[in-house]
């Protein structure tokens, strides 16, 4: 029998709420930064302005529109994650697949990978990576891949354990179907809504890690926009102008939590 997702009639309105509020900030980052202002631009006499017309959510020390930075923030936070989570799920189904598939020295091999991967706290792990690799994009990317596949790896690996001993894929076997027919036939079908519903609550995960990398100096280079750093930046002005963090601050809050809205409930509703 196949994974199937069914959502309860008391989640559906949750799930229904986190998925339009995630439609809307993806919309608003992709298409905000061709309708906004310049997010470098400053106007040093306009510094800590207030929420206005002109502002929409104020100005920082330097004059540059909160509204437009957290908006091109949001683009590059979604951006990253995106890639953190694709490469996650590429790298975690492939070795959970080989592990589960070929079994013995290689299966073993993997999941000692995986113990040792593990054994460390995940943020402070990729804080290491990316610090030895230099900081930047592409750091903090290969960094968070690094700490967050095991977990796509092993549900991959104790699904595809309990499928090749089912009658109909010995048989497939016997009748020499080959190794990649099987796994796209029997095992990736069913692997694909449990590695779903796991993305979908990594993502929230991730956009948080991002912003914890940011906001202690690991990520993108100013003054590119990024809402760990716009936190980070604004920490000196919070007497003056506590709308600087608390922008940034509630737009990884919503995000995050609209992700837990949307996985949780699939998350309890995966079942065989």
């Amino acid at each position: 029998m196949g994974v199937m997702v069914c959502i309860p009639k008391s989640n559906r309105l949750q799930v229904t709420t986190g998925a339009f509020i995630l439609l809307a900030i993806a919309l608003l980052s992709l298409i905000g930064p061709y309708v906004t202002p310049d997010p470098f631009s400053q106007n040093l006499s306009s510094v800590f302005a207030t929420p206005s017309s002109t502002y929409l959510l104020g100005s920082d020390h330097l004059g540059r529109s909160v509204a437009a930075r957290l908006i091109h923030g949001g683009a590059n936070s979604l951006c990253n994650a995106s890639l953190c989570v694709a490469g996650m799920v590429f790298l975690g189904v492939f070795l959970g697949l080989c592990s589960g598939w070929y079994g013995g020295l290689i299966d073993a091999a993997i999941m000692r990978l995986v113990d040792i991967t593990m054994s460390f706290p995940g943020i402070l792990l990729a804080l290491l990576i990316a610090g030895l690799i230099g900081g930047g994009q592409m750091a903090v990317v290969g960094a968070l891949i690094v700490t967050g596949w095991p977990d796509y790896c092993r549900i991959t690996r104790a699904i595809t354990q309990s499928i090749i001993s089912r009658p109909y894929v010995e048989a497939g076997v016997l009748a020499g179907f080959s190794g990649p027919f099987i796994l796209r036939k029997y095992i990736i079908i069913e692997i694909v809504p449990q590695i779903a519903v796991l993305a979908t609550l990594g993502f929230g995960r991730t956009i948080l890690n991002i912003s914890s990398l940011g906001f202690i100096g690991i990520g993108l280079d100013p003054p590119e926009p990024e809402w760990g750093a716009m936190i980070a930046e604004s920490l000196p002005y919070i007497r003056q102008a506590p709308h600087l963090i608390l922008a940034p601050a509630a737009a990884v809050s919503i995000t995050v939590f609209s992700f837990m809205l949307v996985g949780q409930p699939l998350a309890q509703s995966v079942k065989k």
